[in-house]
């Protein structure tokens, strides 16, 4: 008999969580993201998505991240320098029981035509988490309603200057943040060690925007810009370890001018995914991608609690942001096309000629 005994965490009083790898994880509020990501986002870690250029799709993942947390009775804290943070709670979305499905989906089987060679074969699985029952399913045309969202425990961070420039923040927002992150965090429910608790769920929209930049007191950007968003997020990194919460942190990187602030920047966090909208790009009439709104990558992927990290089926991915609800998709591109727009599949397709269509440095574990 050995005498080694694998130590269990108690749960059970915690609502909207599970264990895996003895470590709790809590929904994205996103079935098909939680897939591609290994189950969900661990607790006392960071999730950082690189918005679009437009940033409405990122707000989506963001609203869904809140909702998530209203239904479960989780603790918000809500930071942003560009958006009334009262007004983002008012719309998000509401739960629903039965996924909401386009009328595209109800085609029947009967009623598809297909080449009779490919009839015996078997259907091909592209939509993530469907059958999952973790988490909840939201539908986006309903908002939660007022009342629900006045019990909820949220926190209203407002970003304002600070004086007394005592830190070793050039811009006083960044400390400012960090020190009511610091504040929400000392109530004992979001120890570790509790007997009572519960989540905080972290949301910090849109950090490092040009709203950060312009408040720099130093206007020596680019140096001091970045040395100020690493060192945020990796005191933050230190912040929430071993505690009940978990950060959710919106990142517009297509307007930083330095490429190695994001490869800095995937250090300190745990997983990270970055949204490609097809809007007001040559993607968007491209006939390959008629189906999509845009394509989903992901940027990195951590062992935690594990030797090595999860590996998706597919990292080729896309997005689809119907009526009711935002989906995370396996991409697959039409069999068949016209000719000019083969031509234009196959140079698409031909690079990089690597497992899952991405070049393997595109990807950090």
């Amino acid at each position: 008999m050995t005498s080694f005994h694998k130590k269990s965490l108690s749960l059970s009083s915690i609502n909207g969580t599970k264990l895996k790898n003895n470590l709790p994880y809590i929904s994205s509020g996103i079935p098909s993201l939680d897939f591609i990501i290994g189950g969900g986002l661990p607790v006392s870690g960071i999730f950082l998505v690189e918005e679009d250029v437009l940033g409405s799709y990122s707000r989506v993942l963001t609203k869904y991240f809140l909702a998530e947390g209203v239904v479960c009775k989780h603790d918000l804290f809500i930071a942003s320098a560009d958006e009334n943070t009262e007004e983002i709670v008012k719309e998000l979305p509401q739960v629903c029981t039965v996924p909401s499905d386009e009328k595209v989906n109800e085609v029947s089987s009967s009623e598809m035509k297909i080449a009779w060679r490919y009839e015996g074969l078997g259907q091909v699985e592209s939509s993530f988490g469907s059958n999952a029952n973790f988490g909840h399913n939201f539908d986006l045309s309903k908002h939660i309603g007022i009342d629900t969202i006045n019990n909820c425990n949220i926190t209203h961070c407002s970003l304002d200057q600070n004086e007394n420039n005592l830190n070793s923040f050039k811009n006083d927002l960044y400390y400012t943040l960090l020190v009511k992150i610091k504040e929400a965090l000392i109530k004992e429910e979001y120890n570790s060690n509790s007997k009572n608790k519960n989540i905080l769920r972290v949301c910090i929209q849109s950090l490092g925007s040009p709203v950060w930049m312009a408040m720099d007191c130093d206007h020596d950007t680019n140096i001091t810009y970045g040395q100020d968003l690493l060192k945020f997020v990796y005191c933050l990194r230190v912040l929430l370890r071993g505690t009940n919460a978990v950060a959710f942190i919106t990142v517009p990187s297509h307007l930083f001018d330095d490429d190695h602030i994001m490869k800095r920047l995937l250090y300190s966090v745990d997983n990270a995914v970055r949204i490609e909208s097809f809007a007001g790009s040559s993607k968007e009439t491209n006939p390959v991608y008629n189906e999509y709104h845009g394509l989903f990558h992901i940027t990195k992927l951590s062992a935690v609690h594990s030797l090595v990290p999860f590996v998706p089926p597919s990292l080729d991915l896309a997005f689809k942001l119907r009526r009711k609800k935002f989906v995370i998709e396996k991409l697959h591109l039409p069999p068949e096309l016209q000719e000019s727009s083969e031509r234009e599949q196959d140079d698409i397709t031909a690079i990089p000629k690597t497992c899952g269509g991405f070049k393997k440095k595109d990807i950090d574990f």
